[in-house]
């Protein structure tokens, strides 16, 4: 169920685990969570990488036995920016070979808990796993791989050359890219001996990428040969010729003359001599390509609520209402249109896009606003091999130390495969009252610097009014094999003197597919910044400030604003552990525990002198029960029962969510939630919240969509009933193209 995140349905998680943040952190506007869908081959197998805009941590998947849909559920990692998410947004890639994947974002039990749901038309096997970083999961498409190799006509020429001729059995400074040199060597004969010459190309020219190796010169000679298998004369002749650029001498370059000799003359040019420099070889044509979605919902809304207050009389006799009021209101009406497009341009040397997103909300209601958020709109630019990269625009940070979107610059160096210097500089797009600011900062990437390893430090500086609003140092390492993945990060703030982060989380997938995660997350809560002083003003001040000079110029030091920031700032802590299991090929269970708490902040004179309480900790603990094609070849069932409890409340919800795709067209999404609650004071919540979703395909790029949530609530005390009723609505179409 996708409801606008502005219908504000509450649910027990976000009551429970989020709580914490209800004191000290803002909302922001509504925030796409998808940063970005790319297609690779790895070996054999295609690769769908989503990269997201937020940490996520893989939770289990949900497929249906027809090969054609999957829901992968995830986690939003603890993180400073808590955006409402735009449930719905979609990306769309394939087509060549592949399938048609379409990848649509949607909400779950809680705003952290959220789901992809992927479709392939046509339906083929698959495999979900954690992404290589903390931003991102990945659909694996096994055996799919030499779909992606482009025509002969097309394919790319020679490899990138080694910098240094290197001899056969010379031997190498690095036992890391030997090895690798030589599993790919291996691969790429097994390949040609089976007839497939095209994934021997592709595994050749991926060990030619490599720093210079012992079996560079065996690499380039045996390309040649590949590409005359797989009937492409032209790129055999280059390679032949830049075999013998390089390689001038020695008996294999003598029948390297030879073969080339017997070539039928083609637009590459003369046969190579001695020493002697060939013409360049000829660029593949560029590639280029637009796709893109637009789509048109409307939201509207309405509830009713009912207040009886009640006096109990002495002597025991029964409660008297005294007063009995209803309520009537139009909670929304509004129309969201969004645009996704994006345009490639892909070559031999370097692959561009144009990126552009953009949500407008027209809100009807009396005395709302109209809201535009344009997510992203930049110009990257990289070459495909070692080299610089650049991109420049409204994006999201990605790394770096970098906080949420930002207008601004990111330009990069790869000197060496493994190893990348970033510098990036920008301006936050979210305002902090009338403010300015804006950052710059260094980053170090590793790629594989061992068997699955690879990190990055980063130095970064924000300043606010000319003044130091945040100088942060930050690491973060990361572990990714074939069923594991680990990250962690580090961050502390040099100038205010205090850890904004450490974090650490993993999960671990068996041959069976049985999922294990875990997260210990501490973090300053809001973020170490100097700008926090603006939320903290002197209370008997006529004037709100709205700069940071408005706070100096009331006779306050940085020094005293730097001590105020570090008093009024808590700690935010929390952990999972979480498995899920099959049971059969229909069932598989699930169950996590969750602990939430935030320290308290120690009263402070003249700005908050009682301070602020811990939250204590608040525990949650869920079963799932998850059951797929049960009645058809494309039904899902999750079942939840999830329990919390706090230092002053405790709860639970209930929770059924089903999805149906009904004669090739209709897709069917009922579901319900119950929640209770006992709080504080006596209060007794309970709440239902049924809903339905319905999806009609009209072809395979439109449809329409309709959905409807309904939200009946009782709360009761000693001396108050209230019962409340909210129906939420949304009818809409997309178009990709």
């Amino acid at each position: 169920m996708h409801i606008h995140p502005t219908l504000g349905r509450t649910r027990l998680a976000a009551a429970l685990a989020t709580a914490a943040w209800a004191t000290l952190g803002a909302a922001t506007a509504q925030a796409q969570v998808i940063e970005d869908v790319e297609l690779r081959r790895e070996g054999a197998d295609a690769v769908v990488t989503v990269r997201f805009n937020v940490p996520v941590q893989y939770r289990r998947s949900v497929a249906a036995s027809s090969n054609d849909l999957v829901q992968i559920i995830y986690d939003v990692v603890p993180s400073r920016d808590k955006p409402r998410y735009l449930d719905g947004e979609r990306r769309t890639l394939g087509g060549d070979g592949i399938p048609r994947i379409t990848i649509t974002e949607e909400g779950g039990n809680t705003d952290s808990d959220r789901r992809l749901v992927v479709r392939l038309v046509p339906p083929a096997p698959f495999k979900v796993r954690a992404g290589g970083d903390r931003r991102s999961l990945e659909l694996v498409l096994p055996g799919l791989g030499d779909r992606l190799l482009p025509s002969a006509a097309k394919r790319p020429a020679a490899a990138p050359a080694p910098a240094v001729p290197v001899v056969e059995g010379a031997a190498s400074l690095d036992a890391q890219v030997e090895a690798r040199g030589a599993e790919l060597l291996a691969q790429a004969r097994a390949a040609l001996a089976q007839g497939q010459a095209g994934l021997a190309i592709e595994t050749l020219n991926e060990a030619l990428n490599l720093p210079p190796h012992r079996h560079t010169r065996t690499a380039q000679a045996l390309i040649a040969q590949a590409r005359l298998a797989d009937g492409d004369t032209a790129g055999a002749r280059r390679e032949l010729e830049l075999f013998l650029r390089l390689y001038p001498d020695g008996p294999d370059a003598e029948q390297a003359r030879v073969t080339l000799a017997g070539l039928p003359a083609g637009d590459a040019g003369p046969a190579a001599s001695h020493g002697a420099d060939g013409p360049a070889p000829a660029a593949r044509p560029a590639n280029t390509q637009l796709i893109g979605a637009v789509s048109q919902y409307w939201y509207g809304g309405n509830s009713r609520t009912r207040t009886q207050l009640k006096d109990t009389p002495l002597e025991g006799q029964l409660p008297v209402v005294i007063s009995d009021e209803t309520l009537d209101a139009v909670d929304q009406k509004q129309l969201l249109t969004s645009v996704d497009l994006n345009w490639r341009m892909k070559t031999d040397e370097r692959d561009v896009r144009f990126v552009f997103r953009d949500s407008f909300a027209a809100n009807f209601m009396p005395g709302e606003a109209d809201e535009n958020k344009l997510s992203s709109l930049y110009l990257d630019w990289r070459e495909t091999g070692p080299g610089l990269s650049a991109r420049v625009g409204r994006q999201s940070g990605l790394g770096g130390g970098v906080l949420g979107r930002f207008d601004g610059a990111l330009l990069g160096w790869n000197f060496v495969p493994q190893w990348k210097l970033n510098l990036v500089a920008g301006q936050p797009t979210e305002k902090l009252l009338d403010t300015r600011r804006h950052f710059y900062g260094l980053s170090l990437d590793a790629e594989s610097v061992l068997p699955g390893l690879g990190g990055s430090a980063y130095a970064i500086e924000q300043r606010i009014d000319g003044e130091v609003d945040r100088r942060a140092v930050g690491a973060d390492l990361r572990f990714f094999q074939p069923g594991v993945s680990v990250f962690s990060q580090f961050e502390m703030d040099t100038t205010l003197q205090g850890i904004n982060i450490a974090s650490v989380q993993g999960t671990w997938t068996s041959e069976g597919n049985t999922v294990v995660n875990v997260l210990y997350d501490r973090r300053a809560t809001p973020m170490l910044m100097l700008g926090n002083a603006l939320f903290f003003p002197d209370p008997t001040a006529t004037v709100l400030p709205r700069r940071l000079t408005d706070l100096l110029r009331d006779g306050r030091t940085l020094d005293t604003l730097r001590q105020q920031v570090r008093d009024t700032t808590a700690y935010a802590t929390q952990g999972l552990l979480g498995v899920t299991t099959p049971l059969s090929d229909r069932w598989q269970v699930g169950a996590d525990l969750r602990l939430t708490s935030v320290g308290a902040i120690a009263p402070v004179p003249g700005l908050l002198p009682k301070g602020i309480p811990a939250t204590g900790h608040i525990w949650t603990a869920s079963v799932q029960a998850i059951g797929t094609h049960l009645y058809s070849e494309r039904d899902t069932h999750v079942l939840n029962v999830t329990a919390g409890k706090g230092p002053d409340y405790s709860g639970w919800l209930a929770s059924y969510n089903h999805l149906s795709v009904l004669a090739e067209r209709w897709q069917v999404e009922p579901a319900l939630r119950v929640y209770q609650q006992d709080g504080p004071s006596g209060i007794t919540t309970t709440r239902w919240s049924p809903g339905l979703r319905l999806t009609w395909r009209g072809g395979p790029r439109w449809l329409l969509e309709a959905e409807v949530n309904a939200e009946l609530s009782d709360s009761r005390s000693a001396n108050q009933d209230e019962k409340a009723s909210r129906l939420y609505y949304a009818l809409g179409y997309r178009l990709d193209f």
